[in-house]
């Protein structure tokens, strides 16, 4: 311990018990007290009190390492004490607690800084990594208790330091030994958290897991592990679909692909509405690209909508341009798709959608057109065109919409801008920080998925490859359009519905996605704002708080990096200059990871289970007369039954909640000690439940309920 410039006492563990929890997670309150004490005590000699507590993950326990532990007082420091020598003595298990009676012929003084170890022995087996909750310490002279959150696996050859106290650096500068320990924690993840920029694809960059494997404390749990690995990428949904299918003859086909691997209330709802307009227009309300709408004002040049072509949809008599003043007049416009390459003998269309806010209240289509280049090859659709006319137009629209969708919608803004975020904080916050223990706990997982994703789903020849008319040169393009366009601030709610001209529910009412939003993010910045005022007492303490602003330069600098000319950062500031900023910046990073994720990703199975709704590719191209279609020229443009499986079995899988899932207002153990940000976290979960209150009894009235904003369905963070 000769780093920390305090003398070394002759220190031993002379009493060890070990006892089990059954609880999946424990706090200090919850377990019984520390009762252990010295059988002799001998004087001029000083005892301590230290329990450990290992998680309940799965196989949190080590049993085969030589694991140990440290303490670092004002005055002294203990040097390694084990705990656990290899297979000979009592191991460390899961969901336990050791307490322990340090002796020491010194008095250590305050206690400040706990470490743990668990040194690399070539002799024993690999993988004896150890999950730690929290260790609390006891001067067993004063009775002074301290807790020192953790929330780390411990693996072969690790050394993990940490301390009890909220704070930042303001409040450390003067305490020579915190402050070495601050450095000396973001030395070691530095070297394990190494950016991967991503250029010829313009996306932000990543984690890069070529250096060595993701790090334990980002990596799977066991549960999932297990779960999810072994089954989601291996084609097992796509096996059970098309045994139950030979091929597809009829549209009724895809209803049994629909509901091959399960049936959920919507689905039923989804089947029986899917041709209508009245759902064409609520999906793109509350689907899962609820993004794209924005009021239109005026319309663009390649657009040319007349009254005349739309005047049997506009109920209230006036004209196109009248319902425009009037903001019943909406636009969906996919420009950003026009020119893509698609794979052989598969099409994508690159489509503008005008829609109308009728006298019902009902948002509808009232005009597509499927390129964007105006011409007699390129017809205004409308819904006063033969049926089939009309549904293959709105088919074209929505396989448009999720080429853009999964990669513009949910992973760029989403997945892959969390994984910023994340490597942000884990790189220049110690876990003392106060943001560090704000924000920790909404990427639990999302490095792994982000990892196992861009090698199965999102690789070349890989999943989205297979499934999507785009292919692999498509999807390379749309990522770097995408990554060129992207601001962090598209998921900033309350700034983009205001923004593209939708924030008003009079004006446009059924915008579900934008009222459950809305209230999730004020309930996150005002838990945020409460957080915050305990450890910033004004902009100057924002300004010069130093990891704080190394944060947010490492993210500018290296997480969204500039690339071929475009703005560095992507709208992250290079410096956080004001409390109000850090509140919006830090609100927006949670809301992301939650409740904006839940919105674009846990309906993916309710809109792509039925193919014919939303289809992952067409195989004729778009059409250039009107009048030609038929139900044979829609069955012909759909999907294959491999394709169409695929893409069912992956949105299942894309949909469902991981086994050990933290949702919104709910944490894995507890990082703030302090009684006031306590406070905020029970002010958090009481407007939580309000919020769901208020969303079930809305949804009582609804023909298909909006639910993937209730808060009890919003994960923590983004792990699928």
């Amino acid at each position: 311990m000769a780093s920390y410039n305090v003398p070394e006492g002759k220190c031993t563990v002379c009493k060890r018990d070990q006892k089990h929890y059954y609880e999946d997670c424990v706090d200090s309150t919850t377990l019984e007290q520390f009762k252990l004490t010295a059988d002799a005590k001998k004087p001029d000699h000083f005892y301590y009190g230290v329990r450990i507590v290992t998680g309940a993950e799965a196989f949190s326990g080590t049993p085969d390492s030589d694991i140990y532990v440290s303490l670092v007082g004002s005055k002294g420091c203990t040097g390694k004490l084990l705990i656990v020598q290899g297979w000979f003595s009592s191991a460390v298990s899961t969901q336990s607690y050791d307490d322990l009676v340090v002796e020491s012929d010194k008095d250590l003084g305050e206690l400040l800084v706990v470490i743990l170890g668990n040194p690399q022995n070539w002799m024993l087996s690999a993988g004896s990594a150890w999950f730690v909750d929290f260790v609390e310490c006891i001067d067993l002279q004063t009775k002074r208790k301290q807790e020192f959150p953790c929330y780390h696996w411990i693996n072969d050859g690790d050394a993990i330091s940490f301390t009890s106290k909220t704070a930042t650096m303001k409040d450390v500068k003067q305490n020579q030994i915190l402050c070495i320990q601050r450095e000396k924690q973001l030395e070691q993840r530095k070297t394990k958290y190494q950016w991967l920029p991503f250029p010829d694809l313009a996306m932000p960059s990543g984690i890069d897991d070529r250096v060595s494997n993701l790090p334990s404390d980002e990596e799977f749990g066991a549960v999932r592990t297990l779960d999810f690995l072994e089954n989601a990428l291996t084609g097992k949904g796509t096996m059970m679909l098309k045994a139950k299918l030979a091929s597809i003859e009829a549209l009724s086909d895809f209803e049994k692909l629909a509901t091959a691997l399960g049936m959920p209330t919507f689905v039923t709802h989804h089947l029986a509405r899917w041709t209508r307009d009245e759902e064409f227009g609520r999906q793109i309300l509350n689907g899962v690209n609820p993004v794209m709408i924005k009021k239109c004002v005026t319309l663009p040049p390649n657009f040319p909508v007349t009254t005349a072509m739309v005047h049997e949809s506009l109920v209230r008599g006036l004209s196109l341009e009248d319902e425009m003043m009037a903001g019943h007049i909406y636009i969906c416009d996919y420009k950003i798709l026009d020119g893509l390459p698609c794979k052989d003998g598969w099409f994508c269309a690159a489509p503008i959608c005008l829609l109308y806010v009728n006298k019902k209240k009902d948002l509808i289509p009232i005009a597509i057109q499927l390129k964007q280049k105006p011409g007699s090859d390129n017809p205004i659709f409308l819904p006063t065109d033969n049926w089939a006319d009309w549904t293959l137009a709105k088919m074209y629209y929505q396989s448009a919409c999720t080429q853009y969708h999964q990669i513009a919608t949910h992973y760029l803004p989403c997945h892959a801008a969390t994984e910023v975020y994340g490597m942000g904080v884990m790189r220049n916050l110690p876990d003392a920080h106060p943001i560090f223990k704000l924000l920790r706990p909404h990427f639990r997982y999302t490095m792994a998925i982000n990892t196992k994703g861009r090698l199965k789903l999102m690789n070349d020849g890989g999943t989205v490859d297979r499934i999507f008319a785009i292919g692999g040169e498509g999807r390379r393009q749309l990522m770097y359009r995408g990554g060129m366009a992207y601001n962090i601030h598209c998921t900033n709610i309350k700034r983009s519905v205001q923004e593209r001209g939708v924030d008003d529910p009079n004006i446009l009412p059924g915008y579900y996605y934008r009222d459950d939003g809305l209230k999730i993010w004020h309930a996150i910045e005002d838990y945020v704002t409460d957080v915050l005022n305990e450890f910033y007492s004004s902009d100057g303490d924002v300004k010069n708080d130093p990891e704080l602003q190394n944060f947010a330069r490492d993210i500018y600098m290296n997480g969204f990096p500039g690339h071929h000319g475009i703005q560095q950062g992507h709208g992250f500031p290079n410096v956080i200059e004001t409390k109000t900023q850090l509140v919006e910046l830090c609100t927006l990073i949670i809301f992301n990871a939650s409740a904006q994720h839940a919105a674009v990703n846990f309906g993916q199975y309710e809109i792509y289970s039925f193919s014919p709704n939303s289809p992952t590719g067409l195989r004729l191209p778009a059409p250039t007369v009107k009048g030609e279609a038929n139900l044979k020229t829609i069955l012909d443009a759909l999907p294959d039954l491999d394709t169409a499986g695929l893409a069912i079995a992956v949105a299942h899988m894309l949909s469902q909640y991981s086994p050990d899932e933290c949702f919104l207002g709910s944490f894995y153990g507890e990082r703030f000690g302090e009684k006031k940000v306590q406070c905020a976290v029970t002010k958090f979960v009481k407007t939580l439940a309000n919020i769901e209150d208020k969303i079930k009894e809305r949804n009582k009235s609804l023909d298909v309920p909006y639910e993937y904003l209730l808060p009890s369905k919003v994960p923590n963070t983004i792990a699928i």
